[in-house]
Formats: structure tokens, C-alpha cells, sequence
């Protein structure tokens, strides 16, 4: 029966550097992006600070490579040194495993190669363009298995106003700015400008459990294979991992950019986490304390309309949500901290994937 995971949270983030988008002049720009909103008004548009999704993934999958080097769990070469070149084409082939693409006859048989060497791909998925006229395989293709987005501030939290960005002086010790330069002694000091980002954020988090170490069917040879290409010991060992790499790029909260000299004031406000079967289900995103309560809601309709549809909901609570409605098919649990709600979660998974 295919299980899902998913999972959101709110994190309250002070004076955060953690993802930054160019140079303008001497000034470090924080990354932005447009969020729609509800007023008394209507609807609005406003530019808030973000943290993209590929800077998330990013450093869930250094997480997840480490775990994996303890655990003797495969990675590949390129991946255990945190360059996530996802076997992209002939040439990592060639460079990160000595190995020609034209030894694969089909793209079913890359995929079966590469997701037993290396789990970040396995939970990460690849895309493998290939190039080379005598390649038999052409490309070959692996959805990720956990989807991840931009944190952007809890729209709750925008509509009081709560969120913005503030470009902060420095100065730092030039020895070539004390140069002469045409006939004008210049200072010694630069001065440089970087902005931060305040708010509540909404992060986003789900996986596939059951398609982790599960084959790709639409690739050109995979038709008639078993449809796993891991022994089923080998997936909940992976499915471990991802959930234990989770919980710590959550708990160790050491991500993102620019911490060594503006390491944010950080606190998870609350965390609700879903595991269903047999169909996928995302957890309402925390845009306001009501997501639990909606997040049972939809569960419990959806226990109603699809036949066999279950769900177990845990949740960590540190600014009062409310209070959800419970039914049948749907079971509820509170936890004194998040780490227990993502490690409870992790259980229950591994409990209906077995």
C-alpha cells in the first residue's frame, strides 16, 4: 500500500542571512519574491524575504549524505562531497565512476545502476541528458522522492505586518583602499552593506516513502521488471535516513547562507506532520494557527470519499493552534517537541511500509 509523508512548520527567524541573491554596488541583497495577500482592501502584492527551495534541498541532501557515509548506507562519489551533479550526463559518469554511459543498453538499466550506488539520488531523483550518438540509452529520468519549496513568511504573519528585510552597515579592514588613487588618499576601511531578513516563516516538507527504491516505470526498458530495484530491507534503511536527516536539518538548524557571521535567532513556533495511505496528502501549509484543525479536516473528508484512505497526524504546539475536530480513519496525537513529532512520524511509516 503506497505511504506519504508530509509535513509543515512555522519558524520564527531573526536576523537571517540564509539566502542571499546578488551584489548591487557594495550591497549584499537578501533573496525576494512576490507573496499575494488578502487586506480589508482586496487582494495585494508584496515583495518578501524568501528562502528558496534549492537552497533547502541543498543542505537536507549534505544532511542525508552524512547519515549515509555513517550508516554504510551507498553514496556516490560526487554526492558524498556534497556536489550534487545528479549523474547528469556522460561526463560524471566518466569522471565521479570510470564508467562509460554505452554500457547501458536502456534507460531502465541506468536508473537500476544509479539508485543502488547512491541514495541522494535514489530520494533525490536525477535527470540524465544524454548526449553521445552511440549511447543505446538516451535520457533517463527519476522524480525526487521528497519535494521541498521556498520558506516565505506565514501570511498571517504579513498581514499584521511582521516581515521584512533591513540592510546593515559593516566595515571591514582594506589594505589596498588605502592606496593612492589619482592624487586622493583614500581610507584604509570598506564599507559594505548586507541585508536581513525577519519573519515567520513557513517551511514545507514531504516524501513518497513507498517510491524510495521503487523503479521508475516510464523509463524505455523498465515494462515487465520488478516493479522495486532495493530488497525491501535496503528501502526502510533509506527511508530512515531521509526521516533522520529531516529531523536534523530541523534540529541542528545549521543551514544556509552566511551563518558563520550571521547565525539567526531562531525558535519552531509549532510543526504538524501527516502519514497517509493509499493516496498522496499534503499537510495544510502554516499560514495560520489554524492548519492543524484544516489539516484534520480535509483528512477526515478524505477518509469519507476514497476507500481506505488513513491518516495519522501528530503535532507540536508552541502558539496555540486550534484545536482540530477528530473522526474516524484519522487518528490524532500531540508531542511535547517537534523532533518526537518528526521521530513518531518516522515510525508510523516504517510501520505501514512494512
Amino acid at each position: 500500500m503506497p505511504v506519504f509523508f508530509s509535513l509543515s512548520a512555522r519558524l520564527l527567524v531573526n536576523l537571517e542571512a540564509l539566502n542571499m541573491a546578488e551584489n548591487v554596488g557594495n550591497v549584499v541583497r537578501h533573496r525576494r519574491a512576490p507573496v499575494v495577500l488578502r487586506t480589508d482592501q482586496g487582494f495585494v502584492l508584496r515583495y518578501v524575504p524568501v528562502i528558496s527551495g534549492e537552497s533547502l534541498a541543498h543542505h537536507y541532501q549534505r544532511l542525508l549524505a552524512e547519515i549515509a557515509k555513517q550508516r554504510n548506507i551507498p553514496v556516490c562519489n560526487a554526492c558524498s562531497q556534497g556536489i550534487f551533479l545528479k549523474h547528469s550526463n556522460e561526463e560524471v559518469f566518466r569522471k565521479y565512476d570510470k564508467k562509460e554511459y554505452a554500457v547501458f543498453e536502456n534507460a531502465a538499466q541506468v536508473e537500476e545502476y544509479v539508485v543502488k550506488n547512491c541514495v541522494i539520488e535514489d530520494v533525490g531523483g536525477f535527470l540524465v541528458a544524454a548526449k553521445e550518438k552511440k549511447s543505446k540509452a538516451k535520457n533517463a529520468k527519476r522524480t525526487s522522492r521528497f519535494r521541498i519549496g521556498y520558506m516565505i513568511p506565514a501570511l498571517d504573519a504579513l498581514e499584521a505586518g511582521a516581515a521584512a528585510t533591513e540592510a546593515q552597515f559593516h566595515v571591514r579592514y582594506s589594505p589596498e583602499a588605502g592606496q593612492r588613487r589619482d592624487e586622493e588618499e583614500t581610507t584604509q576601511q570598506a564599507i559594505y552593506y548586507v541585508e536581513i531578513g525577519s519573519a515567520v516563516y513557513v517551511f514545507n516538507f514531504a516524501l513518497d516513502a513507498t517510491g524510495v527504491g521503487a523503479r521508475s516505470m516510464e523509463n524505455e526498458g523498465a515494462s515487465g521488471k520488478d516493479p522495486y530495484i532495493l530488497p525491501l530491507e535496503e528501502r526502510f534503511r533509506r527511508v530512515e535516513a531521509a526521516f533522520d536527516a529531516l529531523a536534523a536539518f530541523l534540529g541542528g538548524m545549521a543551514w544556509g547562507a552566511k551563518i558563520s557571521r550571521f547565525q539567526p535567532h531562531w525558535k519552531i513556533l509549532s510543526l504538524v506532520a501527516a502519514v497517509t495511505e493509499p493516496i498522496p496528502f499534503n499537510v495544510s501549509p502554516g499560514h495560520g494557527r489554524d492548519y492543524l484543525a484544516e489539516t484534520v479536516s480535509r483528512a477526515c473528508s478524505l477518509a469519507k470519499i476514497v476507500d481506505g484512505f488513513k491518516a495519522a497526524v501528530y503535532y507540536y504546539d508552541a502558539e496555540g493552534l486550534a484545536e482540530a475536530i477528530r473522526c474516524d480513519n484519522v487518528k490524532v496525537e500531540k508531542h511535547k517537541n517537534y523532533l518526537e513529532t518528526v521521530e513518531k512520524a518516522k515510525q508510523e511509516t516504517l510501520e505501514r511500509l512494512s
